[in-house]
C-alpha cells in the first residue's frame, strides 16, 4: 500500500489555468501546478490594475480590480 508516490504523480499532473469570467476569456496562458500558485497569480493580475485604479472590461466598462471575476480551472 504505497499511495504516496501516486499522490505525488497526481499532483505533478495537475494543471490549472485562470479564466477571466468577467470577459469570458483566459486571463493568461500560463498553467499552474497548485491552487496556491494560481491564487498568487490572481493577486498579481489584480495588482497590475490597482495602479490605475480600474480594469477595463471587454465591454468597455471600468470596474474595480477587486471586482474582476477570475476562476481557477483545471486544464
Amino acid at each position: 500500500m504505497n499511495d504516496i508516490p501516486e499522490a505525488r504523480k497526481a499532483k505533478a499532473r495537475l494543471r490549472l489555468t485562470i479564466f477571466n469570467v468577467t470577459d469570458g476569456i483566459p486571463a493568461m496562458e500560463k498553467t499552474f501546478s497548485s491552487p496556491e500558485e494560481a491564487e498568487q497569480a490572481i493577486r498579481k493580475f489584480r495588482q497590475r490594475f490597482e495602479v490605475q485604479g480600474y480594469y477595463t472590461t471587454s465591454a468597455g466598462q471600468r470596474i474595480n480590480p477587486a471586482d474582476i471575476k477570475l476562476e481557477i480551472v483545471q486544464s
